[in-house]
């Protein structure tokens, strides 16, 4: 019981270590054209877009493989990526 425990722990770090949620910022002016690319180039890194920010902040949520991340950061239409996390208030 115990190593089939310890087998699904590891099977699920590893799925939460290959792919996670990103918000994506993106840098002013924010044009369609932005969204886009920005669409474009998650797919081609096998990730996908799960929402778009267009009020306040202007980028989308995607899930990422984490080792597009770095990539992602170096790109001249992104202000800032991070992880997407719950935030609670006491």
């Amino acid at each position: 019981m115990l190593r089939i425990t310890i087998l699904l722990f590891l099977f699920l770090a590893i799925v939460q270590a290959a792919e996670l949620n990103y918000i994506m910022a993106f840098k002013p002016p924010v044009t369609e054209k932005t969204f886009q690319q920005a669409r474009a180039d998650v797919k081609a890194a096998g990730g996908k877009v799960t929402y778009e920010f267009k009020s306040a902040l202007k980028g989308i949520l995607v899930q990422l493989p984490s080792q597009e991340i770095n990539a992602f950061n170096a790109k001249s239409y992104v202000d800032f990526l991070e992880p997407d996390k719950s935030v609670h208030i006491n």
